[in-house]
């Protein structure tokens, strides 16, 4: 058996950098990073860190490696799909969720490509989408250097699956240097959710905002990026260890 196969590469494709981490089969990991240039225009805002990416990949990534790929929150337009028993296979979820992405987005909802959460009967979804080009070119760059693509996911659905048995009713916010992914549960369910760009103090004023729906002021945070902000009195706040190494120290 050769080596290779018994190494994981997890891909983290930001808009400022890329970074690649690699598990040896002796346990060993070591990690490169390559920062991302500036979109110029008419061109998506996530080609630059997918020609990062491509390079990562083509000169770090052994082949039969299996690989991972996570994309970071900014490039992920995401749903909260309301419970309803009228609305519980694939399709009609697919098209709910499509539906609430339009309403927000117009016609760019069309060029995404979308996921939706394993339904559990009486709770609320969550639905993501992708720009289907960045998914079919990423996948693209993953068979190209004979890697074993296994996951592709959104960061909060990563952080999601690590962390769930940890959040309690109140709020699990995925921060990122200026970008927030905010989630608000209640009842074990998700009542709210925030995925844009935000400014100094504004985790604060997004939860009083949403408490309504939450009622608890019990605060996990994920922060990459940067270290984990100042809440304020009257928030109980536990930091997590983020589920992606996607620091800029990489």
């Amino acid at each position: 058996m050769s080596l290779s196969l018994l190494e994981r590469l997890t891909l983290f494709i930001h808009p400022q950098r890329v970074t690649l981490e690699r598990q040896g089969w002796r346990g060993k990991s070591s990690r490169q990073m390559l920062a991302v240039g500036v979109s110029v225009a008419g061109e998506a805002d996530w080609q630059p860190a997918l020609a990062a990416a491509e390079i990562l990949l083509k000169t770090v990534g052994r082949r039969g490696a299996s690989l991972r790929i996570v994309v970071a929150d900014p490039f992920v337009r995401y749903a909260l799909l309301p419970w309803s028993e009228r609305i519980v296979n694939r399709q009609a979820r697919l098209a709910m969720a499509r539906a609430l992405l339009r309403n927000t987005l117009g016609d760019k909802a069309d060029a995404l490509d979308i996921a939706l959460d394993r339904p559990a009967f009486g709770q609320n979804g969550i639905a993501a989408g992708i720009d289907g080009r960045l998914l079919a070119a990423l996948r693209g760059g993953a068979k190209t250097a004979g890697l074993r693509l296994i996951s592709l996911q959104p960061r909060l659905i990563v952080e999601l699956a690590v962390h769930r048995r940890q959040l309690e009713d109140g709020w699990f916010a995925c921060l990122d240097a200026g970008w927030t992914c905010l989630l608000g549960m209640h009842a074990g369910q998700v009542t709210s959710l925030h995925n844009h760009r935000t400014a100094p103090g504004e985790l604060a004023g997004l939860m009083i905002a949403g408490n309504a729906t939450v009622g608890s002021k019990k605060v996990h945070i994920s922060a990459i990026g940067g270290a984990a902000p100042s809440i304020g009195e009257g928030w109980e706040t536990r930091v997590l260890a983020a589920a992606v190494e996607g620091g800029a120290h990489a």
